[in-house]
């Protein structure tokens, strides 16, 4: 993660893309009547042992069940409240990268939207 990163105060995001090349006869927008993967960009991620790095992009599949230890999308039904976190053994969701962790009994049902089964990063070069 560049150092920008670290002292920026922005929060993470995801947001939804269509990529280009090879990877787009696979993506769809995350709608069950079309391509069941589709793909995010990862901004402002906080430093916590995942090793995410800003831009990131990540394949979700909406066609994989979530297991323990896998790393998942959950949401509260919009965009912008889409955030990243690893099934628990007890099925719980521990947000990562520093999204917030789903709220509980805050009137708003959080649902896992997709597993990612994909993490892709730009080549930095020296």
């Amino acid at each position: 993660m560049s150092e920008n990163n670290l002292i920026n105060n922005s929060p993470p995001a995801l947001e939804l893309i269509s990529p280009s090349g090879k990877a787009a006869q696979f993506a769809g927008t995350g709608d069950e009547s079309e391509s069941r993967t589709y793909f995010l960009t990862l901004s402002h991620p906080r430093a916590d042992g995942e090793g995410f790095r800003d831009g990131d992009l990540l394949a979700v599949s909406t066609y994989h069940d979530a297991e323990p230890s896998d790393l998942v999308v959950w949401w509260t039904g919009s965009e912008r409240s889409q955030a990243l976190a690893r099934v628990e053994d007890d099925l719980s969701l521990r947000a990562v990268g520093g999204f917030m962790p789903p709220a509980e009994g805050a009137g708003l049902s959080a649902s896992v939207r997709g597993v990612v089964v994909g993490r892709l990063r730009r080549v930095e070069l020296a």
